[in-house]
């Protein structure tokens, strides 16, 4: 199984959404770019955010952006993603995988797997080129 770790906070919105009109903001075109992933790469979608704490942040990305196969497991005693996606991977057999995220505190063995996107701009065409190619 090929997955895709998504945050969604600098990943499907950022600096230029409008957060006025909605609590979970979502900008389209960010959204197609997560949905461009899924179709050619076939990836499953595994919410790395603290979004998946919320059944309306988990609602509003499964409307907008794609469906969701699983969340990780929010750990209290940790404080890296990187521990809470690694958790997750331990435990389910998985072919490829990326994580997209706008901080970096993955393992040093995520890294090759990782890609950082900024809240300046969130999920940009580069980097979705790049995660298709990685996941194929």
């Amino acid at each position: 199984m090929k997955v895709l770790f998504l945050d969604c906070d600098g990943i499907i919105n950022c600096s230029t959404t409008d957060f006025s009109a909605n609590l979970w903001p979502i900008d389209p075109v960010l959204a197609s770019r997560i949905k461009k992933i899924v179709a050619e790469t076939g990836c499953k979608v595994v919410l790395s955010s603290s979004w998946r704490n919320s059944s309306a942040g988990i609602s509003a990305v499964k409307r907008n952006v794609c469906p969701i196969y699983d969340a990780t497991w929010r750990d209290p005693r940790s404080i890296i993603r990187g521990d809470e996606i690694q958790k997750w991977l331990d435990e389910f057999e998985v072919e490829k995988y990326a994580i997209l995220d706008d901080d970096d505190d993955m393992l040093p063995n995520q890294l090759p797997n990782f890609f950082r996107t900024t809240w300046e701009e969130g999920l940009t065409e580069e980097i979705t080129q790049k995660v298709i190619i990685h996941l194929k």
